[in-house]
């Protein structure tokens, strides 16, 4: 999701997170994979009302919900529409896509609402499925989650075709069979799948 569907704001996050009291904000949060109870969030060791509340605690001072939700909701910009019709095409064709991303109950609670894509649709309407982090309590790189999204979809690594803005994750899809892309954070990468999907099995 992140990188890819959605640009991610990681500076912009830090500023917000710093603002609210979270004076180490840089070292916890992180491109790809975060740190500390933020790390905790999207693996889901804890839930929401357990992340505000640690996330208080660490900052010695109460810090309105409303406030943290903000915060994390900074992370990342509303997808574009060209990248969601792109999707919208591919699905028409008959392709089959699933989303598998390090994920937190904040943002995905956004993400599920209307008012997140420019067409007012529900985010979750352009995949056959979803895998989140948090649900799964386990994160890329881990090989087990890209494990545990191949059995349950039923898909052939060897014949799909997994993209990826980070390196290490896009190894570790590899490493479970798939073909992959890799492609840079807020950049348009619609012909490049394009053509690696004019000559994948």
């Amino acid at each position: 999701m992140g990188g890819v569907l959605v640009d991610l704001q990681r500076e912009r996050a830090i500023r917000n997170f710093m603002t609210i009291g979270v004076s180490d904000a840089d070292n916890l949060i992180s491109t790809y994979r975060h740190h500390g109870i933020f790390f905790d969030f999207e693996n889901g060791n804890i839930d929401t009302d357990e992340f505000c509340r640690l996330l208080c605690e660490h900052v010695g001072k109460p810090i309105p919900r409303e406030a943290i939700e903000d915060a994390w909701r900074s992370i990342i910009n509303p997808p574009l529409a060209f990248k969601l019709a792109y999707l919208s095409n591919l699905r028409k064709k008959g392709l089959k896509i699933f989303l598998l991303t390090n994920n937190n109950p904040i943002i995905f609670r956004w993400a599920c609402s209307p008012g997140f894509t420019p067409f007012g649709d529900v985010f979750t309407d352009y995949f056959d499925k979803i895998y989140l982090s948090y649900q799964m309590k386990c994160s890329k790189p881990d090989l087990k989650i890209f494990r545990m999204m191949i059995e349950d979809a039923g898909i052939d690594s060897a014949e799909s075709l997994y993209i990826e803005d980070s390196e290490r994750n896009n190894q570790a899809a590899s490493a479970c069979g798939f073909q992959t892309i890799l492609v840079k954070n807020a950049s348009d990468w619609r012909e490049e799948l394009t053509k690696s999907l004019e000559v994948c099995p």
